[in-house]
């Protein structure tokens, strides 16, 4: 993920207020987490070099005079990627149904572990925009509802129709993977809403 899509997130919405309200995180303490979800074809490696870039851009260890923490949750490749492109496509057409595959599981046993603050924002990466509502969606259904203010979500280069919540996201006109998906109209996707120019060696 390039380091202008996190400058963007940033500046265009940082943090909520919210408490993060789940009977599996116990023992919560104040302050906030920002977590990445990243996307398909990803390594351990790239997505720790994704939560550094993030650490750089954001530059703070508090908010509202609380601590701020940051990690994320490893969405991983299987099957030299072939695995990757199965499941986006299963995601894609069923994303209305919020159905825990192992990779979610894993990802949820991850949060109980990491997530030791009452406030938590998502931020998801192209198909870690899946995991984040389904993350959502789990959580309300665990405790009947999730309040506004105890969870939110951030869409970065987002495959899905939707951010649960209504939360925010931001996909460029230049992301030629989202583009392509768009190809024939048959996806329902959400529109671009910004324009980010590519330099050097970016690609989207």
């Amino acid at each position: 993920m390039k380091s202008i899509i996190f400058l963007i997130l940033i500046y265009s919405f940082f943090l909520p207020n919210f408490v993060f309200a789940q009977q599996e995180f116990v023992c919560m303490s104040k302050g906030y987490t920002i977590v990445i979800v990243n996307g398909m074809n990803t390594t351990r490696q790239q997505a720790e070099n994704n939560l550094t870039v993030l650490i750089d851009k954001i530059h703070l260890s508090s908010y509202n005079n609380q601590s701020l923490k940051y990690e994320y949750f490893l969405n991983p490749s299987h099957l030299a990627g072939l695995g990757d492109v199965v499941k986006v496509v299963d995601q894609k057409f069923n994303e209305d149904d919020a159905s825990l595959d192992y990779d979610f599981i894993e990802i949820w046993k991850d949060a109980s572990l990491k997530v030791k603050t009452q406030k938590l924002l998502l931020v998801g990466h192209s198909q870690g925009n899946f995991y984040t509502n389904i993350f959502y969606k789990t959580l309300a259904d665990k405790v009947g509802g999730v309040p506004a203010e105890s969870l939110n979500i951030y869409g970065v280069a987002s495959p899905a129709s939707y951010v649960a919540g209504d939360g925010k996201y931001i996909t460029s006109d230049t992301d030629s993977v989202i583009n392509n998906l768009r190809v024939g109209n048959a996806l329902s996707i959400l529109p671009v809403n910004t324009n980010i120019k590519l330099l050097g060696d970016d690609k989207l």
